[in-house]
């Protein structure tokens, strides 16, 4: 089995007091540094499979068993470390800081914040909704409803220090003449409950997926329209990554009038043994046209995640008949996270409004996330 050497790189001054350990996908994210603690020269030799794919990240254990984990250097969360193991591998860590609960709130802007926030009643209490429009925009214009509403804007409220830039990507397109409207719904710890719509044990057995639809339907629809006009169906696309593609492609199909466009990025269709491949038979949403992407590095191990990009293919096969367009792609070198998102909104966007650029002309991150000819 191959050896796989961790190298701390970089030490930042404000350490924790304690012992430092390794944690990630491997460990299921465990707290408990035995058996992968750092020698005092930052060092940890590990075996592991050919071919893993793993995320990971330093924690440190105080003498009280307080537990802090690295972060960026203004002390927000901070993006795993990602590995592949390809016979012997050795992995530099840099650590750039320590999590003090702030969030990172005095990081640099890296992307554009949203322009304005309401504040809606909702079954589960108060939903916020961060709101994005260019510049003296009037009328009735395409509407995005994006899920994870607390990643898709500026970093300091997101998962782990990225975001998607949805409101850089969506200048963009304004400023080529093709100006759009965003409502983002940031999600709390039932995130798997909201999102979900069966029964599996993140949800506690108790889904609320379809209360989660029909808020949606009922309530901020209708506020949006209120703001900004009713924007028809065929304008309006429902849009998210993992659980949150899983509950796009269920609400497309579900109220299948309710949406012209649905962006299904990365989607998690693996709860309750794979439900939604059952549910969807006999579903159809015929006027919608379906973004389906997943990246290439989404799994435990190269073969998992060539699986991954097979059943993405599969579920493609299975939409086509019942659907009026899916655009298949396969983002190279992506994983499961922020980063990869970010590089295929971008192409997202064009393809829903129709402003697909010509090959030449497409930026480079559009091009490391080429779609595939599905």
């Amino acid at each position: 089995m191959p050896r796989v050497h961790f190298r701390i790189s970089h030490r930042s001054p404000a350490r924790p007091p304690g012992t430092l350990f390794l944690t990630g996908d491997h460990r299921a994210w465990s707290s408990d540094p035995a058996g992968w603690t750092f020698g005092p020269d930052g060092t940890l030799d590990a075996e592991l499979p050919d071919g893993t794919l793993l995320g990971v990240k330093v924690r440190c254990v105080a003498p009280d068993g307080t537990v802090t984990e690295e972060g960026d250097a203004w002390g927000g969360r901070a993006p795993a470390h990602t590995v592949v193991v390809r016979g012997d591998t050795e992995v530099r860590l840099d650590v750039a800081g320590w999590q003090d609960g702030g969030e990172g709130r005095s990081r640099p802007a890296r992307s554009l914040p949203p322009t304005a926030e309401l504040i809606l009643t909702a079954p589960w209490g108060e939903q916020p909704v961060r709101l994005w429009e260019p510049s003296g925009a009037s009328g009735t214009l395409p509407l995005l409803i994006l899920h994870d509403g607390q990643n898709v804007f500026d970093e300091g409220p997101s998962f782990a220090g990225e975001s998607w830039d949805a409101a850089g990507a969506a200048q963009a397109l304004a400023d080529a003449g093709h100006p759009l409207r965003i409502a983002a719904l940031p999600v709390n710890e039932e995130r798997s409950r909201r999102y979900v719509p069966f029964p599996f044990e993140l949800n506690g057995h108790r889904p609320g997926a379809d209360e989660y639809c029909n808020w949606i339907r009922d309530v901020l629809r209708p506020a949006l329209a209120a703001r900004w006009g009713d924007t028809p169906p065929a304008q309006t696309t429902l849009a998210g990554s993992s659980f949150g593609g899983l509950i796009t492609l269920y609400a497309g199909l579900r109220d299948p009038d309710a949406y012209g466009t649905l962006g299904v990025f990365s989607p998690a269709v693996w709860p309750a043994d794979f439900e939604l491949l059952r549910w969807m038979e006999g579903r159809s949403a015929p006027r919608a046209r379906v973004w389906l992407d997943m990246g290439d590095h989404e799994g435990g191990s190269l073969q998992g995640a060539a699986e991954v990009v097979q059943l993405t293919h599969d579920l493609a096969a299975r939409l086509r008949p019942h659907v009026q367009d899916v655009r298949v792609t396969i983002g190279a070198g992506h994983w499961h996270d922020e980063a990869a998102w970010r590089a295929r909104f971008p192409a997202f966007l064009r393809w829903w409004l129709r402003a697909d650029a010509t090959p030449a002309s497409r930026s480079a991150a559009a091009r490391r996330a080429a779609p595939d000819s599905a």
